[in-house]
């Protein structure tokens, strides 16, 4: 049993990670590969569709597709494990896939890191007062849900004057909003989220070790989930020279910041003056 990693679309080869050690391999037959590129090809396709029952379909399709490519990869390597076994990746996507006959699951690459606090705050789309607002709410004991459900409210129990950017940046976090999240992954991120600022022992690290913190707090996080979130975990940055917030404000800031970026459309298309895409 083993995992392969197909670099270029297979055309470079890749590494066949087993137990006897690490085997570089040269490019699998060209059936194969096209085989491989039509999987890729069809999670590219199904982005965005709107008709549900397409959707469906599709998936399907897929699924016993790329099925069918695992048989044909095991056939020439030998056999893969179960979860997460195939990592196939072109110029700018790729996908993940295992024999357990699950769907395969399309992954980015290469990864982009995202916009860090400062651009989120310079380009006006985060506001700077999100920190110090935090800080009190927490230095006088409100929950983190109960601040985020009603941000106006506990800005006046802690004596602040909170901006409309800022109210407009929490308001997507309430935990009435929760069912209004359509994405389920996003869903459960900013569940987690919640979980995790109950808690508070987290803050600085959840979104750079996801896994060990879900596990800490009891919490079944899925592995597409923590993809997302490791996803986002540059957003943070260097935080200490914006608006003046400190190191301790910052990493609030950028808590924050990372779940805006799974649940607020706006800031999941930032584009710079040269057109590249940060997340």
């Amino acid at each position: 049993m083993g995992r392969l990693i197909l670099f270029n679309g297979g055309t470079s080869g890749g590494i066949y990670i087993h137990d006897k050690g690490v085997q570089p391999i040269s490019p699998l037959s060209e059936p194969v590969l096209m085989h491989l590129r039509a999987v890729a090809d069809l999670l590219r396709a199904s982005r965005g569709s709107q008709d549900k029952s397409a959707s469906k379909d599709l998936e399907t399709l897929i699924t016993k597709i790329s099925n069918l490519a695992i048989e044909r990869v095991e056939a020439a390597i030998g056999p893969l494990d179960g979860e997460d076994s195939l990592v196939y990746v072109e110029d700018d996507d790729g996908f993940i896939c295992g024999s357990t006959g699950a769907p395969p699951r399309p992954i980015k690459w290469p990864p982009v890191g995202p916009s860090s606090v400062e651009d989120l705050v310079q380009r006006g789309l985060l506001a700077s007062d999100i920190g110090e607002f935090l800080k009190r709410t927490n230095a006088q004991g409100l929950k983190v849900t109960e601040v985020f459900q009603n941000p106006a409210a506990a800005a006046k129990r802690v004596g602040l004057k909170l901006s409309n950017l800022a109210i407009e940046n929490l308001k997507p976090l309430a935990p009435s909003q929760l069912d209004k999240i359509s994405d389920p992954v996003d869903r459960s991120i900013v569940d987690f989220f919640y979980k995790v600022s109950e808690d508070g022992r987290f803050l600085d690290r959840w979104n750079r070790e996801p896994a060990a913190v879900a596990k800490e707090l009891k919490v079944n996080l899925d592995v597409v989930a923590i993809d997302r979130i490791l996803g986002t975990n540059a957003i943070i940055g260097r935080v200490g020279d914006v608006a003046n917030l400190s190191i301790e404000q910052g990493i609030v800031v950028g808590v924050v910041a990372v779940v805006l970026v799974v649940v607020v459309p706006d800031l999941n298309s930032i584009r710079d003056e040269s057109g590249i895409r940060k997340f």
